[in-house]
């Protein structure tokens, strides 16, 4: 067991049976001789005491000295002995909440009863909507990156740095990014088709460790996919990122760190691709004008040469840091051609869980989004790519504009993509943003999911509103009881 729980388990054993003895610190102080300060210390698993004080506290407690340097708790803390000797903490990211191990402890063991229920609840939660270690990880990761508006500096900063030291163009190609990673990294980049080989369809990149590292990447991807995955390599070498996944896809997620370091190359990737200076130059273009310009924004892709991904989750790094925009949220959308069903795969909400948000109940997702109408305009276009707005009405009042990007995947040509970005209506939406006005952009209103939807006589609904209907139920009973209660008042 580590040092660091070893002294939660003294700190906790003591804090419990000075309790037990109702004894304050100053009493424990008189009886053994030890400072108030150090007990303090001790207590908050600062300080691990000699034997010599150990001697005098299990005296002044009256226990054995064996039973106070033991490893065991109490019953009533088992969840945190559990929660110790399992070694889960370290797999938790505190750390990035600004929490210490031993004072996330120290607040669960103040009502150790309570955390015992609060424990076998998260694990009930846990298993009734089937959460994996993969996906807790992910949502620490998103409440990180909400707890700094997605915005990273000293990445900025080191991605600048990189395109400074390398003489990195503004659009950078495939092949230069491929020199760097080659000579002064001292990588192998090689092409090979995992579908062809051994049948991993969704694998993008592999990176296998040596002295001279190989990076392998699908010959399969679109150039500017592959732009985006030597991008991120090149942050993991330059950022000296070692705890890393080394497949671009998950296969076994093994700890937080791999998650982390994963979003950190990530975004170096997109910062380097994407200057935060001329990205804020041409965002401020786009925002300036009286009329909605679709070109105007799709033309970005071209511009740096980055898929419809990358640049929509650029906008989630440079518009609440530049323009003030938080409230907003991120989609991607996966739809599968033949049979017609899209998933959303992977979401960012930034200052609160915003309209639309995934669902753990396999409830269908309103076919009146944005996200999902352009499917079928996509469809009937024949171009690459296309972007549809819409003004986004919700049941609660909550309004948003949303822009979506519909296009084909380039790695596997039966599924369609939708990206999408919105942007809460408020007061700084309408000062930012002069197109605010623009009648021409659809208005709609819109649920989150088929079932929990009040929009009548909706033309796409494809499940009844169960949930509306089961809150409807109970509000007339509570109604009919009220009705009962008067008669007999």
């Amino acid at each position: 067991m580590k040092e660091e729980n070893i002294r939660i388990i003294f700190g906790l054993k003591l804090k419990q049976l000075r309790k037990e003895k109702n004894l304050s610190l100053q009493e424990l102080s008189e009886k053994s001789g030890v400072s108030i300060s150090y007990l303090n210390e001790i207590e908050k698993s600062k300080k691990y005491p000699k034997a010599d004080k150990v001697f005098r506290l299990a005296e002044a407690l009256e226990v054995e000295y064996d039973y106070l340097v033991s490893l065991q708790l109490e019953d009533k803390m088992k969840p945190i002995a559990d929660l110790l000797h399992s070694d889960i903490l370290s797999e938790l990211p505190l750390d990035l909440f600004g929490i210490e191990p031993s004072s996330f402890i120290e607040l669960l063991s103040d009502t150790p009863t309570k955390l015992n229920a609060f424990i076998i609840t998260l694990m009930d939660i846990s298993r009734a909507y089937d959460i994996t270690l993969e996906e807790f990880f992910l949502s620490s990761l998103r409440a990180y990156q909400e707890m700094h508006d997605n915005y990273f500096p000293q990445l900025e900063i080191q991605a600048q740095s990189f395109k400074n030291k390398y003489d990195v163009p503004l659009r950078p190609g495939f092949d230069k990014l491929k020199q760097i990673l080659e000579n002064e990294f001292h990588y192998e980049v090689i092409p090979y088709d995992f579908e062809k080989e051994v049948g991993l369809s969704k694998t993008r990149s592999l990176m296998l460790p040596g002295k001279n590292p190989k990076f392998l990447f699908n010959p399969n991807l679109t150039e500017n996919q592959k732009i985006f995955a030597i991008g991120r390599e090149l942050g993991y070498a330059f950022l000296n990122l070692k705890k890393r996944p080394y497949s671009s896809s998950w296969i076994t997620v093994n700890s937080f760190e791999e998650v982390l370091q994963h979003f950190q190359a990530s975004y170096f990737s997109c910062a380097m691709l994407m200057e935060e200076k001329e990205i804020t130059k041409d965002l401020e273009a786009f925002f300036s004008h009286q009329k909605l310009d679709h070109e105007l924004l799709l033309g970005l892709i071209e511009k740096y040469n980055v898929t419809p991904e990358t640049l929509v989750y650029r906008l989630t790094n440079i518009l609440p840091k530049h323009f003030g925009l938080k409230e907003l949220f991120f989609l991607r959308i996966g739809k599968n051609v033949p049979s017609g069903q899209f998933s959303l795969n992977k979401e960012l909400h930034l200052t609160g869980i915003h309209h639309p948000h995934g669902s753990k109940n396999q409830e269908d997702y309103c076919r009146r989004w944005v996200s999902a109408t352009i499917f079928d305009d996509f469809s009937q276009s024949q171009t690459s790519r296309i972007g549809k707005a819409q003004y986004s009405f919700y049941p609660d009042g909550q309004s948003y504009f949303v822009f979506a990007i519909a296009y084909q995947s380039g790695m596997k040509r039966q599924e369609q993509i939708s990206i999408s970005f919105g942007l809460k209506v408020n007061a700084q939406f309408k000062r930012k943003v002069k197109f605010h006005n623009d009648q021409q952009i659809q208005l709609k209103h819109v649920g989150t999911t088929c079932q929990a939807c009040p929009v009548e006589n909706c033309e796409v609904r494809v499940a009844p509103p169960i949930k509306l209907q089961k809150l409807q139920s109970q509000i007339d009973k509570e109604n009919k009881l009220a009705l009962v209660k008067k008669q007999f008042s």
